[in-house]
């Protein structure tokens, strides 16, 4: 009695194939063969599909035997109108495959009509086994059935049920959290965010046509942009660079509620631009009730216009005091002398 290897070769034992042994060999090769190739099924019909691994014989083309290494489902006029069973028989077959699902809808691979399977969404392909013992496995450095990266703004999360990918963010690289052009019109900038971070870098520039020399006034404001986060012991030091000279003179030294900044000369052109780059941190070894306080340092130069002999440079620095809402800090409140003409910000902020 003739008998067979797991994926159906005749075993010829001696004495056997008078006058076929060729004939039997050569379909054993073939079988052989065919294990590492390709080949495809159409869905005719709106109904599970059967692929029974057959003893000595191969598939044919758009007839998988189901031994094929690399198994391709279609349906051609999108035939299915829900998901789908793909049985793979017998259940003690021990195999991999490369499974693409090219159908309409998603195909769940099983070993038997009570193998929970391995669900394959429209579209996508994955890498299956099987053991022997009637179930089909997936293979673990592959991602069956992918359909999807969901997460919130720091954490992408994952879920072994329904196969997405699991990605995590590392939240202490600083990136970019807001970012745009300036208001025009109006001598009030808000540059917040609706989050609250533990570290923060603002960077931008605002240009303004100006008649007579001002101040810029930074404030801190909340997530909600509103004031009242808090007061600050604020301090800096503006070097005027006018007419080539170096005038220094001191900021406010104290607790105070935003920065009043000197701005340069007015020049010929009547047109002020200035840039700024500001740096804020929290500092966790400091509890209190109003959120943890920040502490920061920062630099604000102005010019007028190309008009390099009128410029000034501002150093600032603060230490937030525990009053307030520093809990709900999210941004700057940029109050200019004259309305905005152009302008854009960046904020970028890590925990």
């Amino acid at each position: 009695m003739a008998t067979f290897s797991n994926l159906g070769i005749k075993l010829i034992t001696q004495g056997d194939e008078a006058g076929t042994w060729g004939t039997t060999t050569n379909t054993n090769l073939d079988i052989v063969d065919e294990t590492f190739q390709y080949n495809s099924k159409n869905f005719t019909s709106d109904a599970n599909l059967t692929i029974t691994v057959a003893n000595g014989t191969t598939g044919s083309s758009g007839s998988p035997s189901g031994r094929e290494q690399i198994l391709e489902f279609t349906d051609t006029g999108t035939v299915l109108t829900a998901t789908r069973s793909v049985i793979i028989q017998p259940s003690t077959l021990k195999k991999m495959w490369l499974i693409k699902n090219s159908t309409a809808k998603s195909l769940v691979i099983k070993m038997s009509n009570g193998d929970s399977g391995i669900t394959i969404a429209s579209g996508k392909d994955a890498l299956l086994y099987s053991t022997g013992a009637g179930a089909m496995k997936q293979s673990e450095s592959a991602s069956p059935g992918v359909t999807q990266v969901t997460g919130t703004a720091n954490q992408i999360v994952t879920s072994s049920t329904t196969g997405n990918v699991g990605l995590s963010l590392d939240d202490t690289i600083m990136r970019k959290i807001a970012s745009g052009n300036a208001a025009t019109g109006t001598v009030t900038n808000n540059f917040y965010n609706g989050t609250n971070y533990n570290r923060y870098r603002f960077t931008g520039s605002l240009q303004m046509t100006i008649n007579n020399a001002g101040n810029l006034n930074i404030q801190p404001i909340t997530t909600a942009n509103a004031t009242g986060v808090g007061n600050f012991l604020g301090s800096g030091m503006s070097t005027d660079l006018g007419s080539n000279a170096l005038n220094n003179s001191q900021l406010t030294n104290g607790v105070t509620s935003s920065w009043t900044i000197p701005l340069s000369g007015v020049g010929s052109a009547n047109q002020q631009d200035v840039w700024w780059e500001i740096n804020l941190q929290r500092d966790p070894t400091y509890q209190s009730g109003n959120g943890y306080p920040y502490y920061g340092y920062g630099k604000v130069y102005s010019r007028s216009g190309l008009n390099a002999d009128q410029s000034e440079v501002a150093d600032i620095s603060m230490g937030a005091t525990n009053n307030g809402s520093w809990n709900t800090f999210g941004g700057l409140r940029f109050t200019t002398p004259a309305n905005v003409i152009s302008g854009h910000y960046l904020i970028e902020a890590s925990n």
